[in-house]
């Protein structure tokens, strides 16, 4: 019996010898210490001698189990220790829960410049950190206002250089900043995620940014005269901090009531994830909308959905390129897209042909569309709409909406615009609501001008939607 017994244990020690190297010398020589002190006191048993040697193996093994299991909890997080943030850790407010950014910091990626302009009537400024990729651009910045006035920020210009007439930026991503009202006496912090116009292969080895701003004024023309413009230029080394990320070609695609949708130009970067939709020739609808896309990174329990970046989609030719939130720390595991389904119409049915004359609607998608009795006292060249939401529908108005293509044609073909209605936009609606349910009315400028009849107009949304859940893998 002792034979077998002391041979189970030299087993035991001989499996776990590899882990045990692994143990920190300090922790294992406090062991053994620990064992040979109680093996001094007194003479043990045989059977008490293996009890100690028990105990001992528990220890080791203890060490080596629980951080191990620390690990399994968030394994990649495990092996991608945050770094320090240094002095942009003043930034960690107004990056709250951007997790691309506060990823980014984590991981090193975005880079600590603080490079200022000269002071120019008592404003400062300070690009303090900086981040680039293919697709994109972060910048965090400081606007020192060392005046007693208010500024009016008109956003960030960027430029191979100061001479270059050029912009590389398409349309800006958003901006957070931890100032009540950016641009007010005092320090404001800011985070600026900007994409760049094209996608990019590579960038100059200096950068010029410039931010513009103006006094606040109640005579605009005044402050208009009165533009500061401050620029730095910054350094962009060809080093691991820029240009990571990655194309992804996907085969597949999405297919949901039996339209097919495809994700192309998708691009994974330390800036975000970036993706085209592209519709097939072949679909008998024309989609407007997919309902609620998300990224989901991760298996199992440390699954983790990655937001879209607010305000940043971009609609091309008819085309909308998404763009997600991006977790740096984990830049090996898996992830897929979901969605809930689309908004669509029949192509037969995109169309909204009226006699304004006569004020009748000749062609519709459904009955719910009609003309309002409020145009009755609209004055001349106003088209005023009502659409009816059941009381349990107003899903399919919150996730697509309702809108007309600005322009229209007459019924000999000649194109026309829609005219402003209200603050400079061809569009303005209210809503009323009672026990049946919402009625939305919808006011539109088609012009006081007397037009051949009927008009014909498009939509480029319509609250009409196909539920059905499809998943598609990205990585």
């Amino acid at each position: 019996m002792a034979e077998s017994e002391e041979k189970l244990l030299n087993d035991y020690f001989q499996r776990i010898d590899v882990e045990a190297e692994e143990i920190p010398d300090v922790k294992l020589d406090a062991a053994i210490r620990k064992g040979m002190q109680q093996g001094s006191h007194k003479r043990l048993s045989f059977r008490k001698r293996y009890a100690v040697v028990a105990l001992a193996v528990l220890a080791i093994a203890l060490l080596i189990i629980v951080p191990w299991a620390h690990q399994m909890a968030n394994p990649v997080r495990a092996q991608l220790p945050p770094k320090s943030w240094g002095q942009l850790e003043l930034f960690r407010p107004i990056i709250a829960d951007n997790l691309t950014i506060k990823s980014a910091l984590d991981a090193g990626m975005l880079k600590e410049v603080n490079v200022s302009s000269p002071e120019i009537d008592g404003i400062q400024w300070t690009v303090n950190g900086i981040m680039a990729d293919h697709r994109g651009i972060a910048v965090l910045y400081t606007i020192q206002n060392n005046t007693d006035q208010k500024m009016q920020l008109m956003g960030l210009s960027l430029k191979k250089n100061s001479e270059d007439n050029y912009d590389l930026t398409g349309y800006s991503g958003f901006s957070n900043s931890n100032a009540q009202e950016a641009g007010s006496p005092g320090t404001t912090r800011m985070l600026e995620q900007i994409v760049w116009d094209k996608y990019r292969e590579d960038l100059t080895d200096e950068l010029n940014i410039t931010l513009s701003l103006y006094p606040e004024s109640k005579d605009p023309s005044r402050s208009s005269m009165d533009i500061k413009k401050l620029s730095v230029k910054i350094p962009l080394e060809d080093d691991n901090n820029y240009f990571k990320g990655e194309i992804v070609d996907l085969k597949d695609g999405l297919s949901i009531g039996g339209q097919k949708i495809k994700m192309d130009n998708v691009y994974i970067g330390p800036t975000g994830i970036y993706m085209r939709e592209t519709f097939d020739k072949e679909n008998t609808m024309r989609i407007f909308n997919i309902i609620s896309p998300k990224l989901v990174i991760g298996k199992g329990e440390h699954q983790e959905e990655l937001m879209r970046v607010r305000g940043t989609s971009s609609v091309v030719g008819g085309l909308k390129t998404y763009i997600f939130n991006n977790d740096n720390m984990r830049p090996t595991e898996p992830i897929k897209l979901e969605v809930e389904g689309i908004s669509a119409l029949d192509q037969s049915k995109v169309e909204l042909v009226i006699d304004t004359e006569t004020q009748q609607i000749l062609k519709a998608p459904d009955n719910n569309l009609t003309i309002s009795k409020r145009m009755e006292n609209e004055e001349q060249g106003f088209l005023v709409l009502d659409y009816f939401i059941p009381k349990d529908d107003m899903e399919a108005f919150a996730d697509s909406g309702f809108a007309l293509d600005d322009n229209f044609v007459d019924s000999t073909g000649s194109g026309h615009w829609l005219g402003w209605v209200k603050d400079g936009y061809s569009g303005y609606k209210e809503f009323n609501e009672d026990s049946r349910g919402t009625t939305v009315t919808f006011f539109f400028n088609v012009g006081k001008e007397k037009l051949p009849q009927p008009l014909t107009f498009k939509f480029n949304s319509y609250p009409t939607l196909f539920k059905e859940k499809a998943s598609l893998r990205i990585k």
